[in-house]
């Protein structure tokens, strides 16, 4: 079912996960996509979350593999877009790829080796959004760019960046991170991007010498996958018959 303009705020990843999973299953109607049917969907969905250190969504509805997330992370950091690189920890990205070799969405080689469009050379964006915000802590043109103008012409892929942008303020000694994502699937992008994203306001805060603000994570379509409806009805049901200091592990959908 289709729901526009939602706000969801909480303290960790798991508070407001849980909150866009029941929303987005309140009502299932099944719709088309291009990769794939899905139950529900929110146009405009709002994120907040207070705590940017609690980004590990340990719901037992997902099941989050840690493994993943790290290596995602350190993919995204070496700024390698071959899939040999992550394909130490997963083959899931090798349907992404246009050539069998490479990735587009390896969002680390499009921060750590922009291009420039007038001379040909490449610039590190973290790096230039940490001089621009040491040199004026006030500035409002700390924007990484991820999704560029170019990509609306290129030939026909199945590999486009989901980013858009993440714009990094500081105020009153936080450091504030919003990230804007033209399309996330509440089940692999939003848990995997949330931490990535997390993990760099933390770094750069912490390269600041500041405080962390809220992460803010605004996605023009978050939407769930029948697909992994299905995967996280099962795991509902096998956490129900789970016991836990005497009672079931997880209640299941209200």
């Amino acid at each position: 079912m289709l729901r526009t303009n939602l706000f969801c705020k909480g303290n960790d990843i798991d508070e407001v996960w849980v909150e866009w999973y029941h929303t987005l299953t309140e009502d299932v109607a099944i719709e088309g996509s291009r990769d794939g049917n899905v139950v529900g969907e929110v146009i405009n969905a709002i994120t907040v979350i207070e705590d940017p250190t609690r980004c590990i969504l340990k719901s037992p509805i997902r099941k989050l593999p840690m493994r993943y997330m790290i290596g995602e992370l350190l993919w995204y950091l070496s700024g390698n877009s071959t899939l040999d690189a992550i394909r130490l920890y997963t083959s899931a990205w090798d349907r992404m790829s246009d050539d069998g070799a490479t990735v587009n969405s390896n969002y680390g080689q499009r921060i750590r080796y922009a291009h420039d469009e007038f001379d040909g050379s490449t610039f590190n964006q973290l790096e230039m959004v940490e001089k621009m915000l040491r040199k004026d802590p006030a500035s409002r043109q700390a924007v990484i760019h991820i999704k560029q103008a170019r990509d609306l012409v290129t030939n026909p892929t199945k590999d486009v960046n989901c980013t858009v942008c993440l714009q990094f303020l500081i105020r009153d000694d936080k450091l504030y991170c919003t990230t804007y994502m033209r399309s996330n699937d509440l089940w692999m992008g939003f848990p995997n991007d949330v931490f990535q994203f997390t993990a760099i306001q933390t770094y750069l805060a912490m390269r600041l010498g500041v405080d962390l603000g809220t992460y803010t994570h605004i996605a023009g379509s978050l939407h769930l996958y029948e697909r992994d409806y299905k995967t996280a009805l099962r795991n509902i049901e096998n956490a129900a018959n789970t016991i836990v200091d005497g009672v079931p592990a997880i209640k299941g959908k209200e």
